[in-house]
């Protein structure tokens, strides 16, 4: 049951297929071929050659990157449904340069790199659809850069509140965040150890602003305002976030 006065805002990230126009989709169905994968699949390494492009109808995947042989991997990306991912290396024509990790089962349309590179050619509305989505990640991923010298509290709520705003679903005591992630994930998409990650999770727990479960984080109540959450929600509404948790009204700046 939804908590009183929650309606769903739009998701935070722009999709790919929605801005299609019913003949560019069939035309992307026929080079596409539907694939499913199992949580914790690897499908596709950093390096692979050639890899293909990814329309990802259901599921969770993390986009992921290991900065020397020996380091523990860098959460880049989040991917759910709607997103396309592998655009970047094939209209750069190179190998993989993040790996792609499921953390829910996943279906997805896989595409050969260069049949997408050639559907993007021939489709200037696709191109500029690709385009107007690299630039809000590019966008969204600065916004993150810039919370690398912030305290790890304030890293924490930022990734929690785009989590809630993209990933969200209601629960019977508020907006639950279900998407396979644990703190050693949490800990690597913030760039903080998993020791002052679990630290600031338990005081937010010990302050009634999240409960958690497996893989689980159920927000309670509105998250404080340690950042800024135009820079954090960035494409929603203003009201966007406002909407998602009981007793909270939104206000124009």
């Amino acid at each position: 049951m939804r908590p009183a006065g929650w309606t769903r805002p739009p998701r935070g990230r722009l999709t790919f297929t929605a801005e299609l126009t019913d003949w560019s989709r069939r035309r992307l169905e026929a080079i596409a071929k539907p694939v499913c994968y199992p949580a914790t699949a690897n499908m596709v390494n950093e390096g692979d050659p050639a890899p293909p492009v990814y329309i990802l109808e259901s599921g969770v995947v993390k986009v992921q990157r290991t900065a020397q042989g020996d380091s523990s991997p860098m959460i880049l990306d989040l991917g759910g449904p709607g997103d396309v991912l592998g655009v970047e290396d094939c209209l750069a024509g190179r190998p993989s340069h993040a790996a792609f990790v499921t953390t829910k089962p996943v279906k997805a349309l896989e595409i050969p790199q260069r049949a997408f590179f050639t559907f993007l050619r021939d489709n200037h509305q696709a191109m500029a659809a690709i385009g107007q989505i690299l630039a809000h990640r590019i966008r969204l991923r600065d916004t993150a850069l810039a919370f690398s010298s912030v305290k790890v509290r304030s890293r924490l709520i930022a990734f929690l509140v785009r989590l809630l705003a993209v990933h969200g679903e209601p629960g019977k005591d508020g907006i639950v965040i279900d998407i396979g992630l644990n703190h050693s994930d949490i800990a690597s998409a913030i760039g903080a150890s998993v020791a002052s990650v679990t630290a600031e999770m338990v005081k937010l727990k010990d302050e009634g602003y999240i409960a958690t479960g497996y893989k689980t984080i159920h927000v309670k109540k509105p998250l404080r305002p340690d950042v800024s959450p135009p820079l954090v929600t960035e494409n929603l509404p203003i009201d966007g976030l406002a909407h998602r948790l009981p007793g909270v009204t939104s206000r124009q700046c």
